[in-house]
């Protein structure tokens, strides 16, 4: 495939003080010399990998969704699990199940690894409880200590998607978490502007630790938590949960962490996939703003004295219906406390399409990519996407950052013939794909981005 087709995206309006709607429009274009890529097949005998680590003595640690970490060594697969959670999960319907797990930046002194999962509940009116529990590695890093699970978070779920789960440190130490808005079950399309009320626990800081990245301090505890709360945290002495670093995001399935930036990939509902730097503080808009677009189309229209927002939130919302070629709601002026975030890069949402965020390469396998941030999309025949900093001073304002799609070779269409759940990054700064063949049943498997052979 010698013209690779990529995303230019066009510039988003600002969206603060928004009172009507404003479009980004994603452009198909042609790009002579894309960049091609090999893969080189690491590890094979897996179902649905929704992670990778790399521990000191040269293995993997894989997550498997369905509950089980899994040893990776040069002998292939240890047959025992590192840990199996059992019955401590509570099953893998919808998007449930082990979705995200981090080792502790003292890893290989302390042995200390967090790992979130979906714990069952007690509560009838709950879907599940989204846990974020700290484990301790054996000293030969073949399994965990029995016993030595700490619970260190507990955040009630309404239904079983919209769970997030991704984990990572910063470089003071600090645990980012994602969760999602926590999608109900209770709530249908005839239900008119249902997205907002599933949505609405993304705009509520004060009530609820959904719809956000949270930023914990794991290494000290403070009073009945098993955290502490960074007091450079946004929210510290404001109203709000103090556990928040940003807010306003429908599904951050996927977060990681380059040189003191936070790259956040959050899955869209109708319209948008969208890829966004973490800020302290930042709002980024849903379920008012999917993207830089207004929030999601209905057939069913209703005037504003009907606005369900308007009983979601202590705040004072406000909405205008726009009859465009279906009905829209945007924000309307006094909706939030201060500027809505925009991407950096977004794309048309069609079919299935979910963004699948990775993390700047910084290997010396392929040098065209040093870098770059690399992401990719959950569907049969995913994509892979480069996503190339603007070389200006004002890169922060020069949003959307240019998008291409990189060709993988020996496949004929150029991209992969798997879903792509995970990336994954090792010590050396070379970056691996974690894929499936199906969700359901596999096979999946992990390979390594190569120069092509």
């Amino acid at each position: 495939m010698n013209r690779r087709q990529f995303l230019a995206l066009g510039t988003a309006a600002g969206l603060a003080g928004l009172s009507g709607c404003t479009f980004s429009r994603a452009v198909e274009s042609q790009q002579e010399d894309g960049i091609t890529i090999g893969l080189e097949t690491v590890v094979e005998g897996l179902t649905l990998p929704t992670g990778m680590a790399f521990l000191p003595d040269g293995s993997r640690l894989l997550v498997e969704r369905a509950g089980e970490l899994r040893r990776h060594t040069d002998s292939g697969l240890d047959e025992t699990p590192f840990l199996a959670l059992g019955d401590r999960l509570d099953g893998t319907e919808s998007e449930k199940g082990l979705v995200g797990m981090a080792l502790h930046p003292e890893f290989e002194s302390n042995r200390r690894l967090f790992l979130r999962y979906s714990a069952p509940t007690t509560d009838p009116e709950l879907s599940h409880i989204a846990a974020l529990s700290e484990f301790r590695a054996r000293e030969d890093l073949t399994g965990v200590v029995e016993g030595s699970e700490k619970r260190v978070l507990e955040v009630p779920q309404p239904g079983p998607a919209h769970n997030a789960g991704a984990l990572t440190f910063d470089e003071n130490g600090y645990l980012y978490v994602a969760l999602g808005d926590g999608q109900r079950t209770d709530i249908g399309e005839e239900n008119g502007l249902w997205w907002y009320q599933q949505g609405g626990a993304a705009q509520n800081p004060e009530a609820n630790l959904r719809g956000g990245i949270l930023r914990i301090d794991v290494d000290n505890p403070e009073g009945d938590r098993a955290y502490g709360i960074p007091s450079e945290n946004p929210l510290v002495g404001q109203d709000g949960h103090d556990e928040f670093y940003a807010w306003g995001l429908r599904n951050p399935y996927r977060i990681s962490t380059d040189q003191g930036r936070l790259f956040i990939g959050d899955v869209g509902e109708h319209i948008r996939e969208s890829v966004y730097l973490g800020e302290s503080g930042a709002n980024y808009g849903w379920p008012m703003i999917e993207g830089s677009s207004c929030g999601a189309s209905t057939s069913i229209g209703h005037s504003i004295s009907e606005n369900p927002l308007n009983a979601l939130n202590p705040k004072t919302w406000v909405a205008q219906v726009n009859r465009i070629s279906s009905t829209k709601v945007c924000p309307g002026t006094g909706t939030t406390d201060g500027d809505i975030t925009q991407p950096i890069a977004e794309y048309s949402r069609s079919g299935a399409r979910a963004v699948t965020g990775g993390y700047v390469y910084r290997g010396d396998a392929v040098p065209e990519l040093s870098g770059v941030y690399l992401f990719g999309d959950y569907i049969p025949q995913a994509p892979i996407f480069a996503l190339q900093e603007p070389d200006s001073d004002s890169a922060s304002e020069d949003r959307p950052w240019p998008v291409t799609e990189l060709e993988i070779a020996g496949t004929e269409s150029g991209r992969l013939n798997e879903f792509l759940v995970s990336f994954a990054r090792d010590p050396a700064g070379e970056m691996y794909l974690l894929t499936t063949r199906s969700p359901a049943n596999g096979p999946g498997r992990v390979r390594r981005i190569t120069t092509p052979q």
